[in-house]
């Protein structure tokens, strides 16, 4: 009876921390929040050459973002979509608050149109959507 009892006991000690280390992680990832912008360079981590609209020679667009609000350290998504249609997903580390990165395009120049980026957590949630124009002048 002893023997059970102290297995029953081991056994909860040991889940009681994963379960609060696991509350924990998701509550980390659930108050990511970002900064970002649609780039034609990135210099010292920082954006370069901001915009909303590109012309076609563009050659490539970067998306910079800036991520807060995490403890630890996670992943996010950048989703590119081109007139409404997915066309490249990007999976980027983040190791603490205050991370910057960046994904980046190439962008020929028969792509003009409407283009967006998604920035999704760990957990599929999007965090912020930014959308910027490649157009003939």
């Amino acid at each position: 009876m002893k023997t059970r009892l102290g297995w029953a006991i081991f056994l909860v000690a040991l889940f009681i921390p994963m379960t609060i280390f696991s509350q924990t992680e998701t509550k980390a990832t659930s108050s990511l929040s970002a900064e970002a912008q649609a780039c034609t360079g990135i210099q010292e981590r920082m954006p370069t050459g901001m915009a909303e609209t590109f012309t076609p020679e563009v050659g490539q667009v970067y998306l910079w973002c800036k991520i807060t609000g995490v403890t630890g350290e996670t992943t996010i998504k950048h989703v590119w979509s081109y007139n409404g249609a997915e066309v490249a997903t990007v999976e980027l580390p983040v190791k603490s608050s205050g991370w910057r990165t960046w994904s980046a395009k190439k962008i020929l120049p028969s792509m003009t149109g409407d283009w967006s980026v998604k920035i999704v957590d760990a957990e599929g949630n999007t965090v912020k959507e930014v959308a910027f124009k490649v157009a003939a002048k």
